[in-house]
């Protein structure tokens, strides 16, 4: 077997590995779920982390734990997603009444070379005052979106600027902290409210 052949046949094994580990991840994420409510999926995700948030007050996974929790990855320069998410989970805390009293909502940044903590507040607070965004040192950053799997690429515009592609979807966590469930952009208010309901009412622990 030729050295040439062995490189091209290892490079398309390589491709073949990580489509499949694509694939994979993508059917863990699915809104297939469990008799219970959880994901269906054997994936870990979430890690200790040690950021900042919008006031610039520290911040650890140990703010996800106690309430259920929406997390929701994006960034300030968002055309439309990101708005549009955080108009809707208004509309979620609110179609839960009184129970929207448990529930923290997150705005973690993708961008944080641009979104500084001052930023965060400037574009949160006005669109939904219930929302805490969590910025910090880029890699810090990057490194906790990484052990949620969330997918984000930048992408140039020419001159200097640039957009972000991300995961568009919200992140609904149990009071431990764990994923519980997932809400799909454009998903109905009805839909959304009913998977933070069931994590309402799931089991501790």
């Amino acid at each position: 077997m030729s050295k040439r052949f062995m490189t091209i046949s290892l490079g398309v094994l390589v491709a073949i590995l990580a489509l499949s580990a694509g694939y994979l991840l993508r059917i863990a994420l699915s809104d297939r779920s469990l008799a219970g409510g959880g994901l269906a999926t054997s994936v870990e995700f979430g890690a200790p982390f040690e950021l900042i948030d919008h006031t610039s007050a520290p911040i650890t996974e140990a703010a996800f734990e106690g309430n259920v929790s929406l997390l929701f990855f994006g960034f300030t320069h968002c055309p439309d997603v990101c708005p549009t998410t955080l108009y809707e989970i208004g509309l979620w805390l609110e179609a839960l009444g009184p129970a929207a009293d448990t529930v923290e909502a997150y705005f973690v940044t993708v961008d944080p070379e641009r979104d500084t903590a001052a930023f965060l507040a400037e574009y949160i607070i006005p669109q939904n005052p219930d929302v805490i965004g969590i910025t910090g040192e880029p890699e810090k950053v990057w490194q906790m979106a990484r052990s949620w799997r969330i997918f984000w690429q930048k992408i140039p515009l020419g001159d200097g600027e640039y957009t972000m592609d991300h995961f568009a979807s919200v992140y609904v966590l149990d009071r431990s902290g764990q994923l519980y469930d997932k809400i799909s952009y454009g998903e109905t208010v009805e839909n959304a409210a009913a998977k933070i309901r069931k994590a309402l009412d799931a089991p501790v622990g």
